[in-house]
């Protein structure tokens, strides 16, 4: 009997799992044997015949892992609908697979906001929320009513190193990212015997940097510096955080915890 593959056979729903840390995780899920939903953005401006990110993704991973059991949701979460639309996803995610939804990941986000302080605006502080505060909130309350009652299921949501290591421009994000871990710790206790739990990153190499306006020789500067700062020598790398993500959901003594993988960044 396998005692530590706690994964096995499990369903595992991947908000944001289209690319960066998300497909990461779905990717090491579908190695652990779990079958996997991907919910990827929905983008309504794209032609009819595009493929939108989470089909995109699906036929990345189906080339790759050709017997993995997986499907792609789409949806808008930036928008006033998101909890009808987080309860279609679960509803779609039972239908399909033929089981219920028993761990959650959210990694989706939009591009970081750097405001000074003489930038900011209401308007701008509720666009930064939308995505990092409003939508986590919601998903716990939707989790509750289509996870069993049991240790067994998780909720796992992202915060940052921000919320730690203050950088000037950054007040509101870092604001959110502190929420998130406070948000983390008190849906546990509501949600209890489900357990929810927040992974912190550090600086990691994936398309968020091009999303907030970098070019790729800009890029590759920035990560050839944090190579040059982290003590681990190296910037983070999707497949290896995306373990922190796989352990929440395989410890089931593990609730209220915030897991940091920040390749030293705290300490520079």
């Amino acid at each position: 009997m396998a005692r530590y593959n706690k994964l096995a056979g499990k369903h595992v729903l991947v908000i944001g799992g289209s690319q960066g840390i998300g497909r990461g995780v779905v990717d090491g899920a579908i190695e652990a044997q779990a079958v996997v939903t991907l919910v990827g953005s929905y983008r309504p401006n794209l032609p009819p015949t595009a493929p939108q990110s989470a089909q995109k993704a699906i036929a990345q991973i189906k080339a790759l892992y050709p017997s993995s059991s997986v499907i792609g949701l789409s949806c808008d979460l930036a928008t006033d609908n998101v909890e009808a639309d987080l309860e279609n996803i679960f509803v779609e995610a039972k239908k399909a697979h033929g089981q219920p939804v028993d761990h959650v990941v959210l990694t989706a986000g939009d591009p970081l906001v750097m405001l000074a302080p003489k930038d900011i605006t209401l308007e701008k502080i509720r666009q930064v929320a939308r995505m990092r505060l409003e939508l986590p909130t919601i998903l716990g309350k939707v989790a509750e009513r289509h996870l069993e009652k049991s240790r067994e299921c998780s909720v796992t949501i992202s915060t940052g190193g921000i919320a730690e290591q203050p950088n000037p421009g950054w007040s509101v994000t870092a604001f959110m990212a502190a929420g998130l871990t406070g948000l983390a710790r008190n849906l546990a206790v509501d949600l209890k015997p489900i357990r929810v739990n927040a992974v912190e990153p550090g600086p990691v190499d994936t398309g968020l940097w091009e999303a907030i306006g970098l070019t790729p020789a800009q890029k590759a500067e920035q990560m050839k510096m944090w190579d040059g700062k982290l003590p681990t020598g190296k910037v983070g790398d999707v497949v290896d955080v995306a373990e922190a993500y796989l352990y929440l959901m395989r410890d089931r003594n593990a609730t209220g915890e915030i897991v940091k993988t920040r390749g030293g960044a705290h300490l520079i």
